[in-house]
């Protein structure tokens, strides 16, 4: 797959998401639903696959309710996961740059008009409505795993999570069921592999101004997808990250304007790159979308050039004072 083509992929997801859209998927009065077996239309961005199951990818985020996750990271393995009855304005993002198989998305703060109460929140009409509610979808059950696990929703917040599963939780390759026996909503069944930890083959990357970057890592040999996130305003003055999606190649390149384009919104604080291998496979229920994935992550450090992050006066050169506010040198 060429990256104009995971490109498409990307803004295409994106674009879906702001009008509003989910994918169809099984759910209503059926009693059990599968988000990649039972014939249910899939993302249109597409997805992955492991042998012959097909991962339908993540919802869109206009659609998306909820979702649970297997995050591997260098020490530790957790599970988690919610499905709530709405979707939370802010989580949907607006795609303002595209290119190289990559999108950049900036977070917009809803306004109103008066303020919205304790309880409700504010949507992009600028009308206050229903904050969305956590629902119980019953026992999870988790399969393909070292040691299968059941987890319960914990009260109040009928959030699900495990922070003590044994590391690793599962093996490269490993096929992963997710089946929630219904509680509010119908039963459903969702899919993911195991997947190896992401491996950069740098510790830190420079971004230079109107300059291509290229990131690297050691590639792998399943089905799974690696995503790159980028973020050089940790402050959020500007409130953009560059996503970037490709095959586990072990390479893609951002192209220069789209480098360009992120350094104009802004820098502040300690930039960062996550790295991202993982497969996701997704569901509509009678709420909206839901999807599973299974991840290993890394998060590296990103300088930029001309830039200088700080924490005290003493971490800037002579002639420049820290910016504690915004950890920057000026």
């Amino acid at each position: 797959m060429n990256t104009m083509h995971i490109s498409n992929r990307l803004i295409l997801a994106t674009l879906v998401a702001l009008a509003g859209a989910c994918k169809v998927g099984e759910s209503g009065d059926d009693a059990t639903a599968s988000g990649t077996g039972d014939g249910g239309e899939t993302d249109p961005t597409g997805g992955s696959e492991t042998g012959d199951v097909a991962f339908a990818g993540a919802c869109a985020a206009a659609g998306r309710v909820g979702g649970f996750e297997l995050l591997m990271e260098a020490d530790y393995t957790a599970f988690s996961g919610a499905v709530a009855d709405g979707v939370v304005p802010i989580t949907v993002l607006e795609p303002v740059g595209e290119g190289g198989g990559c999108v950049m998305l900036r977070r917009n703060n809803p306004f109103c008009d008066p303020p919205c109460q304790p309880g409700t929140t504010c949507d992009f009409d600028g009308a206050c409505i229903p904050y969305p509610s956590n629902h119980d979808v019953g026992l999870v059950d988790i399969t393909g795993l070292v040691e299968p696990v059941e987890v319960t929703p914990v009260m109040p917040t009928l959030d699900y999570f495990v922070n003590d599963l044994m590391h690793p939780a599962f093996t490269p390759g490993a096929a992963i069921d997710l089946s929630a026996a219904g509680g509010d909503y119908a039963a459903f069944t969702l899919r993911g592999a195991g997947v190896a930890m992401i491996e950069p083959t740098s510790a830190a990357l420079e971004l230079t101004n109107n300059q291509p970057l290229t990131v690297e890592w050691a590639p792998g040999d399943g089905a799974a997808t690696v995503r790159v996130e980028l973020s050089i305003d940790q402050h959020g003055n500007t409130p953009v990250r560059l996503v970037c999606e490709a095959e586990d190649v072990g390479t893609l390149t951002i192209p220069a304007d789209l480098v360009s384009q992120l350094v104009s919104f802004g820098i502040s604080g300690f930039p960062s790159v996550q790295y991202y291998r993982e497969t996701v496979d997704s569901i509509a229920l009678e709420p909206g979308c839901v999807d599973f994935a299974v991840r290993s992550h890394v998060q590296t450090q990103l300088a930029v050039a001309g830039h200088i992050p700080c924490n005290k006066p003493d971490d800037c050169p002579d002639g420049k004072i820290c910016d504690l506010m915004n950890q920057t040198c000026k």
